[in-house]
């Protein structure tokens, strides 16, 4: 009788978690708020692509809401991407409504932090709004501007000094805050007071090597290094000794799905070309998930199918490295 008991449970365990398996979504997902941007940075995709797919525009609250509401398994979401969030216009109603249905939201693809309302920064405090990283590429406005075009580095550092004050007044350490320093041969030299400010701020600072190692390269390679505490300093010296990109984003297919600001499915934060042609805001989250093209791209990223031209990844450089290196995503 024991044995039979031990048998049902067990089966019943395996069906449990055969179910499970199969219908396991991801909790933690980016929606772009915002393509839209205020500056110009000399090397910025999304400014340099006359047309990209993604378009130009604003997430508005219907939809944020509205995939919040039907998806119950979204626990977190990253609003950042390819522009400024703060621009967006429903962003406070965005905050106050995650927080009331517990969906925590961070920006950790970055911010520029150069346009943001009073009443939105007490909002980030108030609503637990979890952490964001902010790009300062340099310690100074003369630095800042050589990349950050048309920005405001005293702006800048005087938003992040007014969130801090509202930090104190609601007793929180939320949001957590990084400064992202994008390495360049113009602003090595500030990398100290870069340190100094941000320890000051309350800030931790993480070094990033530029998407494009021929616009202002760094000149002294072991200054670098040594104020840095990095091995390599430029994307090429990483592929070289390190055999696969310095960033691989893919495994956000699986982890962390990535969703325009008007509902296409992108898949990853580095597709802006081109799109899986579903879009999530008029045939659901599940479904978009689950639509042909996005299972094939997963298969394609794990080396299990061959590349096909009509999904999105095989024309991504990413990609391209991962087949010439042999290093293509392990799940």
């Amino acid at each position: 009788m024991i044995g039979r008991v031990k048998r049902f449970i067990s089966i019943r365990i395996s069906k449990l978690k055969s179910k499970i398996f199969k219908n396991n979504l991801p909790s933690h997902f980016i929606i772009e708020a915002s393509t839209v941007c205020q500056l110009k940075c000399a090397d910025c995709y999304m400014r340099k692509t006359e047309n990209p797919q993604c378009g130009i525009g604003f997430l508005k609250f219907e939809d944020f809401k509205k995939i919040i509401d039907e998806n119950a398994f979204i626990k977190s979401i990253e609003l950042s991407n390819s522009g400024e969030v703060f621009l967006n216009p429903d962003i406070l109603r965005m905050l106050e409504y995650a927080c009331r249905k517990n969906v925590q939201l961070t920006a950790y693809n970055g911010v520029n932090f150069n346009t943001v309302s009073d009443e939105v920064l007490e909002g980030l405090v108030k609503y637990g709004f979890v952490g964001m990283t902010i790009s300062i590429d340099g310690a100074s406005q003369e630095t800042y501007s050589v990349y950050r075009v048309g920005g405001n580095f005293d702006k800048v550092i005087s938003n992040i000094r007014k969130l801090n004050e509202y930090k104190k007044k609601y007793d929180t350490n939320l949001p957590d805050l990084q400064w992202q320093y994008i390495l360049f041969g113009h602003n090595e030299h500030e990398i100290p007071l870069a340190k100094t400010l941000a320890q000051e701020l309350n800030m931790r600072l993480s070094f990033k090597l530029s998407w494009n190692d021929d616009f202002s390269p760094i000149k002294n390679l072991n200054y670098v290094k040594q104020e840095t505490g990095l091995t390599y300093v430029s994307r090429k010296e990483h592929l070289e000794k390190e055999g696969k990109p310095y960033i691989q984003a893919c495994n956000l297919l699986w982890d962390m799905p990535t969703i325009n600001w008007n509902g296409q499915l992108l898949g990853c934060c580095c597709l802006y070309l081109s799109d899986f042609d579903v879009n999530v805001f008029k045939i659901g989250l599940r479904k978009a998930l689950k639509s042909e093209k996005y299972k094939y791209a997963k298969a394609m990223l794990t080396n299990k199918k061959p590349p096909r031209e009509d999904v999105p990844c095989a024309n991504c450089n990413a990609f391209k490295i991962m087949q010439k290196y042999n290093c293509y995503v392990k799940r």
